[in-house]
């Protein structure tokens, strides 16, 4: 290998760390934000109308809410789990 490609290659090398914490950016902070539960999880999807499934409308719906409550629940559980929840007490 001639000498003009090795030294090429070590220029690289040497701007690599720049490139790469312009990319990914600085730590995160410590500060991680607080996960809040919603009292109505399905309400968003609800805002788009009933269901397009002729005579199964309402137990569409309903079938619909529980599985989201489900998710929001199991969400908030994981929340908990990773101490986002915002609650400072220690677990017993």
């Amino acid at each position: 290998m001639s000498r003009s490609r090795r030294g090429v290659r070590g220029k690289k090398g040497a701007a690599r760390p720049e490139v790469s914490k312009a990319f990914w950016g600085v730590e995160s902070p410590t500060d991680e934000p607080v996960i809040r539960v919603s009292t109505d999880p399905s309400a968003t999807v609800r805002s788009l109308g009933p269901p397009p499934l002729r005579g199964h409308e309402v137990a569409a719906e309903y079938t619909f809410r529980l599985v989201y409550e489900r998710a929001a629940a199991l969400a908030a559980t994981l929340a908990a789990a990773a101490q986002l929840d915002g609650d400072t007490t220690e677990p017993t």
